[in-house]
């Protein structure tokens, strides 16, 4: 049973304003923030502390996230302005019109081949990386796309509306392939299980759908009290996350909607994230703060394994070039359960999930033991 904790990050520094929109890196080591002051922040997700910031705009921030390979923050203006920004330098790599409203949400597909956003001017914007600017328009919503999130095999997208509805669309032929179903009120934040069986939906009057996708239908529903402004997976898709408008964390089992825990975090969150590895929930709040919350396993629930350095050669232009090489260091490591092998830069500090399985695995690296005579 999981259990949620408020970290204090011990941090007062932040955006002048409201955080509008927040996300982490690929490997959970950093969030991205875009607020109402233009600005985005780097923070450093282990200890919360603001790393760096750019002024990005002078108008606010609707919308912000990291490429794919992580060299680059993108953010999305009032305007409906893409921008991307070299990570290192905070150069601006390029700038277009992607629409004519605010941009609502900035998501890579999970392969690293596309990008799609929403907007208020009821469309997404689907386009493949390298060639941005020449996107397909998809259109069927009738009042602003909040938001949308992509299945696990980057064949699909779901979005969901101000409309009340959540439709989910074809990649390839860049179509809707259905009209998932309908809320009452508008649909304010969305997720699909790894599996593509079932969709989670909130909304701002409070109401939590389960749809079954096959049919599609709903499963199953209940209320809660404030708006719901997230909606996020754990774990291989055992369980949902929500998060309220009056700072409640809960979260539930799937499908049975049972709740497994809550929070009361005292916060007033206007955004939010989920790691990748699942075991933290990051806010964005009105005071230009961010906030982190741990998702903790017991222990007995996380496998254990051993990873062993590897080391190999680094390649490149500049290397090739001079005719030097040099040797970077990885780990690699066997998952338990399911036997798939895995390569790491690093060795994480917390739990992670298994990229094939999803099942939460404590690595640890192989030490030499020196021998004695």
């Amino acid at each position: 049973m999981r259990t949620l904790r408020l970290r204090d990050c011990g941090s007062e520094e932040g955006h002048s304003g409201e955080v509008i929109s927040c996300a982490y890196s690929g490997d959970g080591v950093f969030v991205l923030s875009g607020g109402w002051d233009g600005c985005l922040r780097l923070w450093l997700s282990s200890s919360g502390q603001p790393v760096s910031y750019l002024q990005a705009a002078s108008k606010p921030l609707s919308a912000c996230a990291f490429s794919a390979d992580g060299t680059a923050w993108i953010s999305g203006s009032m305007e409906g302005e893409l921008s991307w920004w070299d990570a290192l330098s905070h150069q601006r790599k390029q700038s277009f019109l992607a629409h004519i409203r605010p941009i609502s949400a900035i998501q890579f597909s999970p392969d690293g081949r596309y990008l799609a956003t929403a907007s208020w001017d009821r469309k997404l914007l689907l386009s493949r990386i390298g060639d941005e600017q020449r996107g397909q328009s998809l259109g069927g919503h009738l009042d602003i796309v909040a938001g949308c999130r992509w299945s696990a095999d980057s064949r699909q997208l779901l979005s969901w509306s101000h409309d009340g509805t959540l439709r989910l669309w074809d990649v390839e032929s860049a179509r809707e392939i259905t009209l998932v179903g309908r809320h009452s009120d508008r649909v304010a934040s969305a997720c699909l299980t790894r599996d593509g069986k079932w969709a989670v939906s909130g909304s701002r009057d409070g109401k939590v759908k389960l749809w079954d996708l096959g049919c599609p239908a709903e499963a199953r529903s209940m209320q809660l009290k404030g708006e719901v402004i997230g909606c996020w997976l754990l774990g291989n898709g055992d369980a949902v996350l929500t998060v309220t408008a009056d700072g409640w964390i809960r979260v539930w089992s799937l499908p049975s909607f049972e709740m497994q825990t809550e929070l009361a975090s005292g916060v007033r969150p206007l955004c939010g994230d989920v790691s990748p590895s699942g075991s933290e929930v990051v806010l964005g709040s009105e005071t230009g703060r961010l906030h982190f919350v741990a998702i903790e396993m017991p222990e007995e629930s996380v496998l254990p394994v051993t990873a062993t350095p590897k080391f190999k050669p680094r390649s490149g232009v500049i290397t090739r070039f001079l005719g030097k090489q040099k040797i970077e260091r990885a780990y690699q490591y066997t998952c338990p359960a399911c036997g798939h092998v895995q390569e790491i830069p690093n060795v994480p500090g917390d739990a992670i999930p298994c990229t094939e399985c999803r099942r939460l695995l404590r690595v640890r690296l192989d030490t030499p033991q020196l021998q004695t005579h």
